[in-house]
């Protein structure tokens, strides 16, 4: 079963696109969203919040109440934010069979979340991906390009016969995946990307090169990195755990955290900070907001605009959605703490619909957090405090915990 990436230009100040993960035998970044013949091949697009100024981008992720399986996914939707915000590569990324706690001939939703998340702030597919069944099998591994002049994209591996690695023969398809200079290993960390080293320009490969590689796990596997891929290469298997980011997909966020300018460690550069939001009846505060649907596999549609540098969006709004009549789904109970430390504070809200706040460490509530009569709330963690000011009307759930 496949699903296929969409997208629509609305207008040269707004774009919607949808992206969309694949049901396939392979499930990469490299790419931003939006770049292409349509708004421009050096596009680089920038998460919620970003106007151009440097800090540090707070972005909310909720999720819809009316959302089919609301509560069972949370714990992947924590467990993909904690990933995002720590920003750091894994080798090997991919595990199947009994290296997993994904049972047989099921797909894992905390995986899709995290590329699908990957969108919503965003990064592109590092790959061409299934195109309208004009693009299939091996072919889809190949790095992103437009058609090029000739409106026909070039179906060739090279001489290793490997699709997606630096010796594939692309005609004039225009590349759209950014690659270090010299090096063009999408598999080795990059720990500063800018514009003095970072490129889509073909004609900064080594010597040698004829194409941008791309993190497929072939490609990986022929460079001695077995088992590993982008997360944002689109296509997702069964019994497939992918929870962790790769090389490519950390460099590629790295990128557009230099700002509009493209350099590294000046003022305008950012980081970003994933906040789990809860379960939501009311999502219009959120930036990203994730619900069901009953067609299609997963996607994100996002809305935005250009910012003062020509080749820079920035996302307004983005929706996660999912298939919720798929029986197919995994959705992962056991919360990641093997690296987060977090100590949650809430103060000053107002709950009258379902949330859920988990850490590793510990939560503190109070002065003037209230659980109203109509309000669900459950705390996890292995400490949590109510301190005076709290008030509680509704339901409000301990649940002590040991990382």
């Amino acid at each position: 079963m496949r699903c296929f990436s969409k997208s629509a230009v609305l207008s040269n100040i707004k774009i919607v696109a949808i992206a969309s993960m694949l049901v396939s035998v392979q499930a990469n970044a490299g790419s931003f969203i939006f770049a292409g013949d349509a708004n421009g091949l050096d596009i680089i697009t920038h998460p919620s919040g970003y106007n151009g100024t440097g800090g540090q981008l707070d972005i909310e992720v909720c999720i819809d109440s009316n959302a089919v399986d609301a509560a069972a996914m949370e714990v992947s939707v924590i467990n993909s934010l904690r990933e995002l915000n720590r920003l750091t590569p894994v080798s090997p990324n991919l595990f199947f069979g009994g290296n997993n706690d994904i049972p047989s001939g099921r797909i894992d939703f905390q995986s899709l979340t995290l590329h699908e998340l990957g969108h919503c702030t965003g990064l592109g597919h590092p790959n061409l991906g299934f195109q309208e069944d004009v693009i299939t099998g091996n072919n889809t591994n190949l790095a992103k390009t437009t058609l090029g002049a000739n409106s026909t994209y070039a179906f060739n591996a090279g001489a290793d016969g490997i699709f997606g690695s630096e010796d594939d023969l692309r005609d004039d398809d225009e590349n759209l995946h950014w690659f270090a200079k010299g090096v063009n290993n999408p598999f080795v960390d990059v720990l500063a990307p800018e514009a003095s080293n970072y490129s889509r320009d073909l004609a900064e490969l080594p010597l040698g090169h004829d194409f941008a590689a791309n993190a497929a796990r072939a490609v990986g596997a022929a460079l001695g990195f077995v088992n590993t891929e982008a997360v944002m290469q689109q296509g997702q298997g069964t019994d497939e755990d992918q929870r962790s980011l790769q090389a490519d997909d950390v460099a590629t966020y790295r990128m557009g955290m230099t700002g509009l300018d493209e350099i590294a460690g000046t003022a305008d550069d950012y980081t970003f900070n994933m906040v789990y939001g809860g379960i939501k009846a009311d999502t219009s505060g959120c930036d990203i907001v994730i619900e069901s649907k009953t067609t299609g596999f997963g996607s994100c549609g996002v809305s935005g605009a250009f910012l003062p540098a020509l080749n820079h969006f920035a996302i307004s709004q983005a929706t996660f959605s999912y298939n919720s009549n798929l029986t197919f789904w995994h959705f992962n109970q056991v919360l990641d703490c093997t690296l987060a430390v977090e100590n949650l504070s809430f103060s000053n809200l107002t709950h009258n619909d379902s949330q859920n706040h988990a850490a590793c460490s510990s939560i503190t509530y109070g002065p003037a957090y209230l659980v109203a009569a109509g309000g669900d709330v459950t705390a996890t963690a292995p400490s949590v405090t109510l301190n005076p000011g709290t008030t509680i009307e509704g339901v409000f759930t301990i649940i002590s915990t040991t990382p």
